[in-house]
């Protein structure tokens, strides 16, 4: 888990990315700290509803986030 951290967030495989993982906080559910490009950070539940693909080699992950997510 922790290669995770500093991958780069997208919110489309070929699409530009919103920012990066910072962090990952065990609280029951896996949590993802994202630092997005305008530097406020958010928390995101590392399930595979909401981060379907995680591709290690090419460094980055696609964020599906439900409606409202990001702005929290």
């Amino acid at each position: 888990l922790l290669d995770l951290i500093d991958l780069q967030v997208r919110l489309d495989q070929r699409g530009p990315h919103i920012g990066h993982v910072t962090d990952l906080t065990s609280a029951g559910n896996d949590l993802l700290e994202i630092q997005l490009i305008e530097g406020r950070k958010v928390l995101v539940p590392f399930v595979k509803q909401i981060v379907p693909e995680v591709n290690l080699i090419e460094g980055w992950i696609l964020l599906t986030p439900p409606s409202g997510l990001l702005e929290l």
